[in-house]
């Protein structure tokens, strides 16, 4: 089961598991970071739930994925199959999806209406809740409800990056699977799966930068990516020689060095909410390095000095 997602041996042996001896839990809590296959998994897990090709309980095969009810949930159009997430809002509310910020109340009731009904097709009914940590709080208590008196032959899937994120209440009633970062030579393996313009240099470079995740390695690999979340990503992952940074520090020194550090500084405050006390120090340094710019001081020297501070951070991390 399973074969089709990458990594996560643990995730994968305890779900199976639970589908062969039949004591499949009624709420989970996919944890991790972003592109490691919680949803595809959540997906996997509703299409092997109600393929009616296979007996699960007493095989290890994946569901066949040519059936109606596996296409029906490759397509997204699956009766018994749900996501509640911020589209799902954006077409109850008939309101922009841009607007969509936090899950509310009126989404998660209209979760709960449906839960209540039969299923139409399939034998489970699966419900896959994305951003979970986006919940407010009514919408969360509201969701307490549904977690402690949950009907048969249903199963919630909560999709979130950290725990700490989600309130206590609704940890303490779902089974918790953490999903790990992907391995360097996992991605690149399947980067030149995807791509076989990729040669094996360049898919184990781009890896080694995606951080465990294959949606910064598909942003990495896109020729629209921004030459400052690349150049922030070489550096935080030390794999910069001299020679890249003095070239790539001549280059942005002519073409926008303020909107690089500005987007440089964007990036690393997403890592502070994270990761505070790793990256003080990086913010300090960039915030630094754009007030000399603001004052015309050479903006090569200004990158050059920035890059070399940077790396010599990461080393003491």
């Amino acid at each position: 089961m399973f074969e089709n997602i990458l990594g996560q041996q643990k995730v994968k042996k305890i779900i199976s598991s639970q589908i062969k001896s039949g004591k499949i839990a009624h709420a989970y809590i996919f944890m991790g970071q972003d592109g490691v296959g919680k949803r595809l998994t959540a997906v996997e897990f509703a299409k092997i739930l109600n393929c009616p090709t296979n007996n699960f309980t007493k095989t290890d095969a994946g569901p066949c994925g040519k059936c109606i009810s596996c296409e029906k949930i490759t397509k997204n159009i699956h009766p018994d199959m749900h996501f509640i997430d911020f589209v799902k809002q954006a077409e109850l509310e008939e309101n922009d999806l841009k607007k969509q910020k936090t899950l509310k109340i009126e989404t998660i009731r209209y979760m709960q209406k449906e839960v209540t009904t039969k299923t139409r097709e399939g034998k489970w009914k699966v419900f896959i809740v994305e951003p979970a940590e986006k919940m407010n709080a009514s919408a969360a208590n509201s969701l307490l409800k549904t977690l402690e008196e949950p009907p048969e032959n249903t199963v919630i899937i909560l999709i979130a990056k950290h725990k700490e994120t989600m309130p206590q209440t609704i940890v303490s009633r779902s089974q918790i699977l953490f999903f790990q970062p992907l391995g360097d030579n996992e991605i690149s393996s399947w980067l030149m799966l995807l791509n076989h313009r990729i040669n094996t240099v360049k898919a184990e470079e781009i890896a080694e930068l995606s951080e465990g995740s294959i949606s910064n390695a598909v942003k990495l690999i896109n020729e629209n990516e921004k030459t400052d979340l690349y150049l922030w990503r070489k550096l935080k992952n030390k794999s910069f020689y001299i020679s890249d940074i003095l070239e790539l520090s001549k280059n942005i020194s002519k073409n926008g060095a303020l909107d690089c550090i500005d987007s440089m500084i964007a990036e690393v405050k997403k890592e502070f909410r994270i990761y505070p006390k790793e990256t003080a120090q990086d913010l300090e340094t960039l915030s630094v390095s754009r007030s000399l710019l603001l004052k015309n001081i050479n903006a090569q020297m200004v990158l050059d000095n920035l890059f070399f501070d940077l790396i010599d951070l990461r080393k003491t991390i």
